[in-house]
């Protein structure tokens, strides 16, 4: 898919975004599949921001490893969550996009007119998975596998793919009061198991490589697996004028992209973020919060390398990292793989309302070397 701007009198307002706290797989959510994580973000998101269900026309819900027995998820989440029975459903699976990819989904319903209001998100129960067959079907190998050989090519120092783990973890702890907001407790649970205040530079360097013995990828500058599930409550800018809402921002353009793996598994942003740019008339320079993905801190550094450089696009210019992630991302908050897309929209939305910020970007890789990447604003 091209790039899409959101052109026309229509627009696409994010209204809310509500999410469970994302745990360690194996620890306190472990009992728990995606149908139960789903519905609690949902549910939560419709009480909390006090949403009527019978205005709601859609909801889009992915999810990665499915629950035996529960084909179309979203459907099976209308009923979990108590929702109206008359809520149209559709699932998506899309590895890391998932997320991105329902939002689209909604987004595109509202921009059509044929709906006005909608839920988008994504589940994950990572408990629930043999981390043992996490591999590339084509290939064979894991992620991690082939980040490392995206690694030797573009040879990011891992001195600077601990610095990125450290600034995650550091960002994540200072921002738990406003994460927390985002959070609907669960099990007990109130904020977020993986970031860690008590790591340093010295500790991430003195972790071994896992993936193979001579990268770089460790423990500690990878995201972990993870539980968790994150919704997104989506409208037409009329649907809430009309209820008297203030959006958080607005979908201003969408793009999703792949490559072919030889290339890299994971630096299909290379393509996305620049093409999503030049689609917009925008400069990185004119963004003010931008929202990398941190599958691998290996990976946010080479897609990083490869825009500046202009790899599979025309450059676009430094990074300023210090627009970037600044609550925090994927390695210290954790991954659960189809909920990261309706967390990050969530966090980045909710950040620019914070700061009042007109423009922000999101960048995703996923497995089988696709990307998604989408441009939020405000007025």
């Amino acid at each position: 898919m091209n790039s899409q701007a959101m052109s026309g009198k229509r627009r696409v307002a994010i209204v809310a975004g509500a999410r469970t706290p994302f745990v360690k797989s194996g620890k306190a959510l472990k009992d728990l599949g995606p149908l139960r994580l789903a519905a609690h973000a949902v549910r939560g998101l419709i009480d909390r921001h006090k949403v009527d269900p019978g205005k709601l026309d859609a909801i889009s819900f992915g999810v990665v490893v499915p629950e035996r027995g529960k084909p179309n998820l979203a459907r099976e989440v209308v009923f979990e969550a108590d929702l109206s029975r008359s809520i149209e459903a559709q699932t998506i699976s899309s590895y890391c996009i998932t997320g991105l990819r329902t939002i689209t989904a909604v987004a595109e319903g509202i921009l059509s007119g044929r709906i006005e209001a909608g839920i988008a998100g994504g589940t994950e129960s990572l408990s629930h998975s043999d981390p043992s067959t996490f591999k590339e079907p084509t290939t064979g190998l894991t992620m991690g596998q082939h980040q490392e050989l995206t690694t030797a090519e573009w040879k990011p120092p891992r001195l600077r793919q601990d610095e990125i783990a450290l600034a995650s973890h550091r960002r994540a702890i200072a921002a738990r009061e406003r994460l927390a907001a985002e959070i609907i407790p669960l099990e007990g649970v109130t904020q977020d198991s993986g970031p860690r205040a008590e790591t340093s530079i010295e500790a991430l360097s003195a972790l071994a490589p896992v993936f193979d013995p001579s990268g770089t990828i460790t423990a500690g500058n990878a995201s972990p697996l993870t539980d968790g599930a994150a919704a997104v409550l989506l409208m037409s800018e009329e649907r809430a004028r009309s209820e008297k809402r203030e959006p958080l921002a607005y979908i201003r353009a969408m793009d999703y992209a792949a490559l072919d793996p030889k290339e890299g598994l994971l630096m299909a942003p290379a393509i996305t973020v620049p093409r999503i740019l030049a689609k917009t008339g925008l400069t990185l320079a004119d963004i003010d919060l931008i929202e990398i993905h941190e599958a691998f801190a290996a990976q946010v550094v080479c897609n990083a390398m490869a825009w500046e450089r202009g790899w599979k696009g025309k450059p676009t210019g430094p990074v300023n990292w210090d627009k970037v992630n600044v609550n925090g991302s994927s390695i210290a908050l954790g991954h659960p793989w189809a909920a990261t897309g309706g967390r990050i929209v969530t966090t980045l939305a909710g950040e620019m309302a914070r700061q009042g910020a007109r423009l922000g970007l999101i960048s995703i890789c996923a497995a089988g070397a696709m990307a998604g990447a989408m441009i939020l604003e405000r007025d």
